[in-house]
């Protein structure tokens, strides 16, 4: 879901703007590093910038990407995945087969591990590719960029893409790090910077120490008897 979705996941990012913005150079920088198709061969992730307004388009003038002081672009992330059962029988099948030819009860570990990635490769590039299409502001005023993507792999392949393409790596604004930009003084950034980490969770109450078998009553073995006291006539008599 997008930013004129009714609801979106953000993550935002701190980038530097360049100093002189020259429009037509990001406008290049931007094409150079748009999305383009998986070839046989390519990795499980493609990712790459496309157009906010129209998702096909990947060669961008000037007009496609700035509105006011912002950047707006968007970002194709697809993803190839093979079911694993389906990895399992095909690999299971090849080691038959060369297991048969070559008349052994089994392959070597070695020529498994190789089969399995040849047939990993190979199912890959004949996988359809799941695209996911995001989008990003850059706030090119305040140094502030907004994602749509809460993937962890497609925010990497989104920082990377950034870094190559405009020469800065996004930062991601996480509550730490935020204190720096909310117009804070430089001693309550310091303060913030020196807090000590704290849990949260309640602490759990000591355990108890286990009973003894005999309960009590080793209690009251433990305990020191007594003497009896002496009767006085007694002790007249030992005097």
């Amino acid at each position: 879901m997008g930013f004129l979705s009714a609801s979106t996941s953000v993550v935002r990012f701190v980038a530097a703007a360049p100093s002189r913005v020259e429009r037509v150079a990001i406008a290049q920088a931007v094409t150079r590093h748009a999305f383009r198709e998986a070839e046989l061969g390519d990795p499980r992730h493609t990712s790459g910038w496309i157009a906010m307004h129209d998702p096909l388009l990947t060669t961008f003038t000037p007009a496609d990407l700035f509105f006011h002081q912002y950047l707006v672009v968007g970002f194709r992330f697809d993803t190839r995945l093979v079911p694993p059962k389906l990895l399992m029988l095909e690999r299971r099948r090849l080691e038959r087969e060369r297991a048969e030819v070559r008349g052994v009860p089994r392959v070597s570990a070695a020529e498994r591990k190789e089969i399995k990635e040849e047939i990993a490769s190979r199912l890959i590039a004949q996988a359809l590719p799941s695209p996911r299409l995001l989008e990003v502001v850059w706030n090119l005023e305040i140094g502030r960029v907004y994602f749509s993507g809460k993937v962890r792999a497609a925010r990497e392949a989104f920082a990377e893409c950034f870094r190559r393409t405009f020469g800065v790596t996004p930062v991601p604004l996480i509550p730490y790090l935020a204190a720096e930009h909310v117009g804070l003084s430089d001693g309550a950034v310091q303060a913030v910077r020196g807090v000590e980490p704290a849990s949260l969770t309640a602490s759990l109450p000591p355990a108890p120490e286990p009973e003894h078998p005999g309960g009590r009553a080793r209690q009251d073995t433990e305990r020191e008897v007594e003497p009896p006291a002496r009767d006085e006539r007694e002790e007249e008599l030992f005097e």
